[in-house]
């Protein structure tokens, strides 16, 4: 059965994977050597991810919308530890601002999945009173 919340979750899963894995450190192929450089790319992408969490507040309903923070919350945190820590397939920057970068993805990433629950749950809550 089609549900917002999980066109949210979805939508919420790849948009993060494009907006932190396209940038791969790299702006219309000009590679981004200091760290400044490096993290003006990541911070270009958490500004577009907000603006699409607006975007998405205001256009969705609060089903989908609170999909798309728990798939968000779930790529920062899950993507980070098995595939950057586990498996080492990659790294959020090719320098040591990863160190503390990706611990502080995770935590936030955890916080947005607790957020996102909760407040479907709420909805949930209200809508059917049990």
């Amino acid at each position: 059965m089609f549900s917002f919340r999980t066109l949210g979750f979805t939508t919420g899963y790849f948009m993060t994977g494009f907006l932190f894995h396209g940038l791969k450190v790299s702006a219309m192929g000009v590679q981004l050597d200091s760290m400044s450089e490096r993290l003006g790319a990541i911070g270009f992408g958490l500004i577009m991810l907000a603006l699409f969490m607006i975007l998405f507040k205001k256009l969705f309903s609060e089903s989908f919308f609170n999909g798309f923070l728990v798939a968000t919350g779930l790529f920062l945190s899950f993507d980070i530890v098995v595939f950057h820590w586990i498996f080492g397939l990659h790294r959020i920057t090719s320098g040591p601002e990863a160190n503390w970068l990706e611990p502080l993805f995770v935590v936030s990433g955890s916080l947005v999945i607790f957020l996102g629950v909760i407040k479907e749950r709420k909805a949930t809550l209200l809508t059917t009173g049990v």
